[in-house]
Parts: structure tokens; C-alpha cells; sequence
């Protein structure tokens, strides 16, 4: 399918209202692959592997380790 065959949103289109239970049922996929785009609070311990990855990348960078292409590249 070509997305230029998809037609546009009609302005005064509404928003089915059954939407987030649609999404919740989801299509058997597990809430980590795709989980919902909204905020929120999360506990420390999920916290800490994002930021000590974010950490590991900026040093990473600032040392000039390229993390991109492996090693011997």
C-alpha cells in the first residue's frame, strides 16, 4: 500500500471513543514493545539502565569511541 493512497481526515472528524480500549486489548504484542505515549512516573530501578546507557554513550563520545560501526571499523 502506497501512503499517498490513504485519504485525508475529514476536519470535523471525531476520535472513536473506544480508542484506548482498542489499544489496551492490543493485538497480542507485550506493552514493552509498543507501550502507550504518555507519561508518567516510574520507579528508580527502571530508571537507572536508561540513564547509566545514556552515560556509557556521552563518555563514549567524549573519549572518541565510535559505538556505531563495532570494533576494527
Amino acid at each position: 500500500m502506497d501512503y499517498s493512497d490513504v485519504p485525508d481526515v475529514e476536519p470535523d472528524a471525531t476520535v472513536d471513543p473506544h480508542w484506548a480500549e482498542l489499544r489496551q486489548a492490543g493485538w497480542g504484542l507485550p506493552e514493552a514493545y509498543m507501550p502507550p505515549a504518555m507519561g508518567g512516573s516510574h520507579a528508580g530501578w527502571v530508571r537507572l539502565p536508561s540513564w547509566l546507557l545514556i552515560a556509557i554513550f556521552v563518555t563514549a563520545t567524549a573519549a572518541g569511541i565510535c559505538l556505531t560501526y563495532g570494533p576494527g571499523a
